[in-house]
């Protein structure tokens, strides 16, 4: 049997003009329900991108640290005594933008939020940058290269007397875009 006896085999099972009305039907159906659908359905699309530049790097990823040596008097502390810089570098990449801010994170003193808390009750450690305190957590603006020199400094609650004893503060340092 060849595909054309199949066809009339098809043809005679049911009256001729069905089987031509219903192949021509699908044929007129598909040939116009596209471009109507396509006509009719449009959208735009909108897609918005912000590129930043990679990440600065601050002190070549290593730790800061800034040591008040093993004679820290304790009458002797009043925001003044045993300030020390902070040394610190920050590398961006090519083509970084220029506006910038810093935050010293963590955790403040009981007796003070805005500086480090200590092992010591009633001591901690004060943050500044050009002479002035910088609150933990709070965020300082400034222009690439020129980022802000920063001091740390000892500090207690007002009136209290210390007990000596070694301490140790942390904080993480945050450099990020404007």
């Amino acid at each position: 049997m060849t595909k054309a006896d199949g066809m009339a085999t098809a043809q005679s099972r049911r009256p001729n003009g069905t089987l031509r009305a219903l192949s021509l039907a699908l044929v007129a159906w598909g040939a116009t329900a596209q471009p109507v659908m396509a006509a009719g359905s449009t959208s735009t699309i909108t897609v918005k991108v912000v590129l930043t530049a990679p990440p600065c790097e601050v002190n070549n990823n290593q730790l800061i640290e800034v040591n008040f040596g093993n004679d820290v008097l304790t009458t002797r502390v009043d925001g003044d005594y045993k300030k020390r810089p902070v040394p610190y570098s920050i590398q961006c990449p090519p083509g970084a933008p220029a506006a910038m801010k810093m935050q010293v994170e963590g955790t403040g003193a009981v007796f003070d939020g805005e500086v480090l808390l200590t092992q010591i009750t009633d001591f901690g450690i004060e943050i500044q940058t050009n002479g002035r305190r910088l609150p933990l957590n709070s965020w300082v603006n400034f222009s690439y290269p020129n980022w802000p020199p920063l001091e740390a400094v000892p500090v207690k609650r007002s009136g209290a007397s210390l007990a000596g004893g070694y301490f140790s503060a942390g904080a993480t340092m945050k450099v990020e875009y404007q």
